[in-house]
C-alpha cells in the first residue's frame, strides 16, 4: 500500500461533494479506501453518517472469493471497478437549468391545478430535478392537513420527474433515483386518498427505478418506508414488518436515528394492527429513546400509540396515565385528525374505566369532527362504539337515535341492503346486550372491509 494518504481534507470533500475535488484526487482516494487502510478508515469513523452511506453504497469491505489472486486472500478488482462505476453514476452533474426551480415554482402557483398540470407535462423547462425534489418537499408538508394538495404536488412532482432526461440528471441511474423519489411520493398521496390499487401501481414503478438507480442506501430506505404504509392499508402486517426492518437496518448503519425511531413506530402499529399489542409495546418503548424531541409528530405517534397498546392491553389506568400525560403534545401539534382520533381513544378509555357518560360524549364530539371532514369511515367506527355505549347503559331511546343518524353515514360508504338491514336491526336489541355486542361487532368487521376496499 502507498505510505502518501489523503488528507482528512480530501476525504471530507469526497463524501459530501465529489464533484468540487479534481478527478484525479477522488480516483487516488477510492484506490486508497479500497486497498483498506486502517488509518484512513478511522478518519472516516469520525465523519459520521455521511461517511457510513457512502461505505454502504460502495460496499467497502469486499468479501473473499475463490481464486483470489492479491496477497491476504482479497481481490480487489472487482470491487474497484464496480465502485468506480458507483461514483461515477452516483457523482455525475446534469446539464444546468436555464430557469431556476424557485422561479419555476412561482410561475406554477399563479396557475390553477388543471394548468399547473398541463403546463408541467408539456413545458420542458419543468424538466428540471431540482423542482422535483421541492415539489415532493412541499408534498410532504401539507401531509398532515391536506390530503388534496399533498395528492395533486405529489402528481406534478411524478410528471416532472418523468420528463427529465438523463441529460438534466447527469447518468441514467440519478434519472432513475429521481423518478423513483417521484413515483414513491404519488403513491403516498394515493395511499392517504385511500385510493390502494393506484398507490400499489406506483409503488410497483419506484420500485423498479430503485433498482434501476444509483444504490443510494437512503433512497431504497425512503421506499421501504413509505411502502410499508401502504401494505398496512392493505392488511399485509408481514409485508410492512419486514419492510420497516430493513429500512431499519439501512437507517441504523448510515447514523440516522430519528429515521430509524420512525420506521419502530411504523413496525409497531404494524404489529397493533396483526393484533399484537404486547409486541407493540416493546417496539415504542426502544424507539421512544431516539426519537427527536424537536419532531413533535413523531413522538405524539408513538406516545398515541403507545396509548392504544395500554387500551388494547386491558390496562385503562396506565393508558388514561399516559394520555395525560401527553395532552399538551396533542396541543402543541394541533392537527384535526389527530385531536379526532385522541378524542376516540380518550372514549375507550373512559368506556373501560366505566365512566360511560364522559365516553358518550367524547364519541359524539369525534364522530360529527370525522363527519365534518368527510371522513366517514372513521365517523362509521364511531358511531358504532356509541352504540355500544348506549347498549352498556340499556338505553333503547338513544340507541335508535344513534342508529338513525349513522344510516347515512353507512350509505355514504355504499354499503349494501344487507347490512343497512343489520344496522336497522340494531334497534331492537338495547335489551339484549350479548345480541346487541355481537351485532355490533358483526358491522364493524363490514365496515372495517369497506375502508379496505376505498379504492
Amino acid at each position: 500500500m502507498s505510505t502518501h494518504h489523503p488528507s482528512r481534507a480530501d476525504l471530507k470533500v469526497f463524501l459530501h461533494d465529489a464533484t468540487l475535488a479534481p478527478a484525479r484526487t477522488n480516483a487516488f482516494v477510492i484506490r486508497h479506501l479500497l486497498a483498506g487502510c486502517h488509518a484512513c478508515r478511522e478518519h472516516l469513523e469520525d465523519l459520521g453518517g455521511e461517511r457510513r452511506r457512502l461505505e454502504r453504497l460502495l460496499q467497502l469491505r469486499p468479501a473473499p472469493t475463490e481464486g483470489s489472486t492479491v496477497s491476504g486472500g482479497f481481490d480487489y478488482s472487482q470491487a474497484f471497478v464496480g465502485a468506480e462505476r458507483a461514483l461515477a453514476a452516483f457523482f455525475a452533474q446534469g446539464r444546468p437549468s436555464e430557469v431556476s426551480a424557485d422561479d419555476l415554482q412561482v410561475e406554477l402557483s399563479s396557475l390553477v391545478d388543471e394548468d399547473q398540470i398541463r403546463r408541467v407535462s408539456t413545458d420542458r423547462r419543468f424538466a428540471n430535478p431540482e423542482l422535483v425534489k421541492q415539489l415532493i418537499e412541499a408534498s410532504q408538508a401539507v401531509r398532515f392537513h391536506d390530503p388534496a394538495k399533498l395528492l395533486h404536488l405529489a402528481h406534478l412532482a411524478c410528471l416532472a420527474a418523468e420528463s427529465c432526461s438523463v441529460e438534466e440528471c447527469g447518468s441514467p441511474e440519478r434519472l432513475a433515483d429521481l423518478r423513483c423519489q417521484g413515483w414513491r411520493q404519488y403513491g403516498t398521496a394515493l395511499r392517504v386518498q385511500s385510493q390502494l390499487r393506484e398507490s400499489d401501481a406506483a409503488f410497483v414503478r419506484a420500485q423498479r427505478f430503485c433498482e434501476e438507480g444509483t444504490g443510494d442506501p437512503l433512497i431504497r430506505a425512503q421506499l421501504c418506508a413509505t411502502l410499508l404504509s401502504l401494505r398496512m392499508a392493505q392488511r399485509r402486517f408481514s409485508d410492512a414488518i419486514q419492510l420497516a426492518e430493513e429500512a431499519g437496518r439501512i437507517y441504523q448503519e448510515i447514523g440516522d436515528s430519528n429515521a430509524l425511531a420512525s420506521t419502530l413506530v411504523q413496525k409497531a402499529i404494524a404489529y397493533i394492527y396483526a393484533g399484537d399489542p404486547s409486541d407493540a409495546v416493546l417496539v415504542l418503548n426502544r424507539a421512544i429513546p431516539l426519537i427527536n424531541p424537536q419532531d413533535t409528530h413523531l413522538l405524539l405517534a408513538a406516545c398515541h400509540n403507545l396509548v392504544r397498546c395500554y387500551i388494547d392491553l386491558e390496562k385503562p389506568e396506565q393508558a388514561l396515565s399516559l394520555f395525560f400525560e401527553i395532552r399538551g403534545l396533542y396541543r402543541e401539534v394541533n392537527d384535526a385528525l389527530i385531536l379526532l382520533r385522541a378524542g376516540c381513544q380518550e372514549g375507550y378509555m373512559l368506556r373501560d374505566l366505566g365512566h360511560l357518560h364522559a365516553a358518550e360524549a367524547a364519541f359524539i364530539r369525534a364522530r360529527d369532527g370525522f363527519c365534518e371532514h368527510k371522513i366517514m369511515y372513521e365517523a362509521a367506527v364511531a358511531s358504532l362504539d356509541l352504540a355500544a355505549i348506549y347498549v352498556k347503559m340499556g338505553d333503547a331511546e338513544k340507541l335508535e337515535e344513534v342508529v338513525a343518524t349513522t344510516v347515512p353515514i353507512f350509505r355514504s360508504l355504499g354499503v349494501d341492503r344487507e347490512v343497512l338491514a343489520s344496522l336497522l336491526q340494531l334497534r331492537q336489541l338495547a335489551e339484549q346486550g350479548q345480541k346487541a355486542f355481537e351485532l355490533i361487532r358483526v358491522l364493524g368487521t363490514q365496515i372495517e372491509q369497506l375502508g379496505r376496499n376505498a379504492s
